[in-house]
């Protein structure tokens, strides 16, 4: 009898083990964004259609910092939040209906317009790049290098790169003011257990007080500005 029970426990258990699998699952967008954030590609998304009830020019800007302090600010581009077809010589605008043209917008001739900007990070070739691409859909876009600070580890003369990024708190809205979107940072040096690390804050303040920029050796500030058109 006692042979029978143990033989009895040792098929359920045989079942209970069968019937446990590890089944395909499909892969999942959060699957390929972390596989493309391993691979050094990142993307911002920011809606900007609360802007639509004017007409204005979109700066993108580029600030850069060492050890606190910034060394240089460049406008990059300029691009309109709303295109229209009165934006173009008058033969253009007939080829444009010509050609299947839309306007999406008859009180304002518009033909396009801003309804979100994109700040893309993608690996060059080599450790010390970087790209950005910097896009509103429809309207316009532009790629460019980022030069990277390379440090070095203690006893070595090898020069690591490690650079991460964070968005800021987007407090308000302003016509003229720079606007702060983006923080692309090189991670710092850890001399007391020899690592680079790059923690602290997940969102930057937008006048830059936050604590973990006072370890940032080297970061680049990514936004852009409105400016009212007539």
């Amino acid at each position: 009898m006692k042979k029978i029970f143990i033989l009895s426990c040792v098929l359920v258990l045989s079942c209970a083990a069968f019937g446990q699998q590890i089944k395909t699952k499909n892969v999942e967008l959060d699957d390929l964004i972390n596989l493309l954030g391993a691979s050094g590609y990142e993307l911002f998304s920011f809606d900007i259609t609360e802007m639509l009830n004017e007409r204005y020019n979109i700066v993108y800007i580029r600030a850069e910092y060492e050890a606190g302090k910034e060394v240089a600010t460049s406008n990059l581009n300029t691009v309109s939040n709303k295109r229209l077809l009165t934006d173009f010589s008058e033969s253009y605008r007939q080829e444009f209906i010509d050609g299947g043209g839309r306007i999406i917008d008859p009180k304002t001739q518009a033909v396009a317009h801003a309804e979100k900007i994109s700040f893309g990070f993608y690996p060059a070739s080599n450790d010390s790049t970087k790209f950005l691409k910097i896009n509103v859909p429809s309207i316009g876009g532009m790629s460019l290098p980022l030069k990277l600070r390379g440090l070095h580890m203690k006893d070595s003369d090898k020069k690591y790169f490690s650079y991460n990024t964070r968005p800021f708190k987007i407090d308000k809205f302003e016509v003229d003011k720079f606007i702060p979107l983006v923080l692309f940072g090189s991670s710092w040096y850890n001399e007391q257990f020899n690592v680079f690390q790059f923690c602290g804050d997940n969102e930057i303040e937008p006048d830059l007080s936050s604590e973990i920029l006072k370890e940032v050796p080297h970061y680049y500030v990514l936004g852009v500005k409105f400016v009212k058109r007539q």
